[in-house]
């Protein structure tokens, strides 16, 4: 039978994994005599004042139970805070603020320490910090004179209510184009005021969302110094820490950041964030979490995938805002596209039901998402794409006519993409291209070579920002044709069109797509964009914006009426495909041939690389990559470096970065994900295995992570008869085979009591619930 003893070895071992030592009594001493007891530990801050009174329980004790019991010692030695543990479920409790939660492991000593300091410096307890200050009205921002909006500060209040409640997850829906990252600025800069926080990680999912947040905190929050964490440099200059989920990921425990260096976790896009490794990156941190989302939950959108709707709930479930009765989210606060458009400050918007609809039928889907393969040859077809740029131009005339529109084309490909460009400056009207040149003052054969450009990660060389700052500052281009570039986090008020050529079974990417247009731009009198869907994915996801009919219609369509003489420019010769009987009629859909798929390129694991999107075996390119970085070791500078241990600047990081994304492999952190086949990896940590410095995590290796967070987190609500049954299911998680309910009734589980013993242990729905989320660890 286990005993204290032996938890206490595990508790010392933590201890030191956290920084503590514990043979140094001014650190850490052992059965301090109390008015009610001894304590277990006692741990002390730099001049040996008590910190924290850790109480240790046997493995079989819930350490929750014991909480009453520490805090009588806590008070009596006087120290602010609780670490309850048995050597395997730990629980941190200030207090004086909140109840005791759950802990992936112990904080070191300095970060300890700075959070008692912080309660020093507030005035009172939590609502009283918060209550004595003043909520933001008006300031400057970016040379603007900015009056905070009505919805902001109801959400600011929100969240202050949530942390006095005791809260310490949130999670914000705000629609794109309302000031997500502006919103939360506001309620750092006023707990920090407050003494709430110190120290923030604000997380992201790609570089570039990481430089526009630091633009943000640069000017809202200059008091408070920002840094960006790159290439997985550990940075301890700034109280704002700006970083890639890949690139934090690589740096927790050791010398890295501890489970109590930040007081605030804010994750951008969270949706996209809480699963697999990432979700134990983030269960890392004992700190008060916030997703921050325009689209968990698309709203008024239809979901297609159940897969996608439950990737949603388990959103809502982290951020512990999922209503079991209701099977719904409850967000801490929600502002979603049709309120914003409502209270005038969203455009509105038109959707564009294309006649010449570019479908896939045949192509292979990989989740939500189309799979790279032979479809390509069909969708990349210049008469097909000719047909449908000339339906965009003639269907938008009558508003071109009035100011050139900048729009945002979303394609599938970098092939596909580079045929767009080509075409769409090629067809552009010989009458349009003068009257564009003149408008904007540039001559006729500019506005022909410029009118459209690829904005793709391997724009310019693979530094695609200058081009970025041309679409959104110059009078060229108008039009922006991207892959997987501009369709989340990025900003342009002057956007007014959108052409869907992408199709997705993803309501959220559809939404974040939308999302590009909502911005307002009083300056040249925007109110509204269109929607030009040459895809379906509007009406594939039931989207409730209103028609926009065009002026003039493009020859007649296989199934469909005929208009009325004198209503017709021209005709279109194109051969289409009628629609079957039971679907709406008029439109030509052009289908990819399901015979196209059956070639070499489906046997071999293929990546697309290069902005022609080259197919290159995967093995291949991993050689390529390590043949390069071994070479590199031996003549570049900075892989030199890197191999010594020694840290890198910004500056050689993007330069390093610069020179791999470069003809002829274009290695980049995306393409080295998919050879690799690793979710998660920095360019630093691909360097650094290969250089045989570091190794990556096993797939089995990142189940169990994740599989040890989920049970940490769920800890207070596990009980011994549950531990045990979820020790039984521990072993089928690591095969990674999908969890359905008939496996509980089958060996093991049928010999202790099977489906009918875990009904009555978890409770049906919470069972189902539970298989939910353990599903979604199994995609690490």
């Amino acid at each position: 039978m286990s005993t204290e003893a032996d938890a206490r070895i595990i508790i010392d071992k933590l201890l030191e994994a956290s920084g503590w030592n514990i043979i140094n009594k001014a650190q850490v001493s052992t059965e301090e005599t109390t008015s009610n007891g001894w304590a277990d530990y006692l741990l002390k801050d730099t001049h040996s004042r008590p910190l924290a009174v850790l109480e240790a329980k046997r493995f079989t004790i819930d350490p929750y139970t014991a909480k009453e019991q520490a805090k009588a010692y806590a008070i009596s030695l006087g120290a602010p805070f609780v670490i309850l543990s048995n050597g395997q479920e730990h629980y941190f409790w200030d207090y004086a603020d909140g109840d005791a939660r759950p802990i992936m492991g112990f904080p070191g000593q300095s970060d300890l320490e700075r959070r008692a300091n912080i309660k020093l410096h507030r005035k009172g307890d939590i609502k009283q910090s918060l209550t004595l200050l003043p909520y933001p009205s008006r300031f400057s921002f970016k040379g603007e004179e900015i009056e905070a909006r009505p919805y902001q500060i109801e959400c600011i209040k929100k969240a202050d209510n949530a942390l006095i409640s005791g809260r310490r997850r949130m999670l914000f829906e705000m629609a794109t184009g309302t000031g997500k990252t502006l919103t939360i600025a506001m309620l750092m800069k006023r707990w920090f005021h407050a003494a709430m926080i110190s120290r923030v990680l604000f997380l992201v999912d790609r570089i570039e969302l990481a430089k526009q947040a630091k633009e943000t905190f640069d000017e809202y929050l200059s008091d408070w110094p920002s840094v960006i964490l790159y290439g997985g440099k550990r940075s301890l200059e700034g109280q704002i820490v700006v970083g890639t989920l890949d690139t934090i990921s690589t740096q927790l425990g050791g010398n890295g950041f501890g489970h109590g260096y930040f007081d605030l976790v804010v994750t951008d896009e969270c949706h996209r964030s809480i699963y697999n490794t990432h979700r134990s990156t983030l269960g890392h941190f004992d700190a008060i979490h916030i997703g921050l989302t325009a689209t968990p939950n698309p709203g008024e959108l239809r979901f297609l995938s159940e897969h996608e709707s439950r990737l949603v709930r388990n959103t809502y479930i982290f951020f512990e805002c999922w209503d079991t009765v209701g099977k719904k989210g409850r967000p801490t606060f929600e502002y979603g596209i049709q309120r914003g458009i409502n209270d005038g400050y969203l455009a509105r918007y038109r959707v564009y039901h294309a006649e010449s609809v570019l479908t896939y039928e045949g192509a292979e889907w990989e989740g939500e998402e189309i799979k790279p393969g032979a479809w390509g040859r069909e969708v990349e077809s210049e008469d097909r794409l000719k047909t449908i740029i000339q339906e965009y131009y003639i269907a938008d005339a009558e508003r071109a006519r009035e100011r050139p529109r900048k729009t945002i084309v979303f394609s599938v490909s970098e092939k596909q993409a580079s045929v767009l460009v080509r075409l769409f400056n090629i067809l552009l009207t010989d009458e349009d291209c003068l009257l564009i040149a003149q408008r904007i003052d540039r001559s006729p054969s500019q506005v022909r070579q410029d009118f459209a450009k690829k904005i793709t990660c391997y724009t310019n060389n693979g530094n695609p920002k200058p081009v970025i700052d041309e679409f959104k500052y110059d009078s060229l281009p108008i039009i922006a044709v991207s892959v997987d570039m501009l369709d989340t986090g990025y900003d342009q008020k002057s956007i007014e069109n959108l052409v869907m050529l992408r199709p997705t079974k993803s309501p959220i990417k559809y939404a974040q797509m939308r999302g590009r247009g909502c911005r307002l731009y009083p300056k040249i009198n925007k109110t509204e964009f269109i929607i030009y869907d040459f895809v379906g994915n509007s009406k594939r996801f039931d989207d409730p914006g209103e028609d926009y009919q065009k002026p003039r219609v493009v020859g007649t369509t296989p199934g469909s009426k005929v208009p009325k003489s004198g209503d017709i420019e021209g005709t279109d010769t194109t051969q289409s495909i009628p629609k079957p009987e039971g679907k709406e009629s008029g439109f030509r859909e052009f289908l990819v041939p399901e015979g196209s798929l059956h070639d070499e390129i489906r046997a071999r694991e293929i990546i697309l690389v290069g902005p022609e999107g080259l197919a290159i075996d995967s093995r291949t390119y991993k050689e390529e990559w390590e043949k390069k970085i071994v070479e590199l070791k031996h003549t570049d500078p900075a892989v030199e470096k890197i191999f010594r241990g020694e840290e890198l600047t910004n500056a050689e990081w993007d330069d390093l970065s610069y020179r791999l994304n470069s003809p002829r492999h274009y290695f980049n952190e995306t393409t080295l994900k998919k050879a690799f086949q690793q979710p998660t990896g920095s360019l630093s940590d691909f360097i650094r295995v290969t250089l045989g410095l570091d190794k990556f995590l096993t797939r089995e290796e990142r189940i169990e992570k994740a599989f040890n967070v989920w049970v940490a987190e769920h800890s207070n609500s596990i009980n011994d008869a549950q531990s045990h049954m979820l020790r039984l299911l521990k072993a089928r998680v690591m095969t990674g085979e999908e969890i359905n309910m008939r496996l509980f009734s089958q060996p093991p589980f049928s010999l202790w009591g099977g489906l009918t013993r875990m009904e009555q242990l978890f409770g049906k729905e919470s069972l189902l619930q539970m298989v939910d989320e353990l599903n979604t660890l199994l995609v690490a």
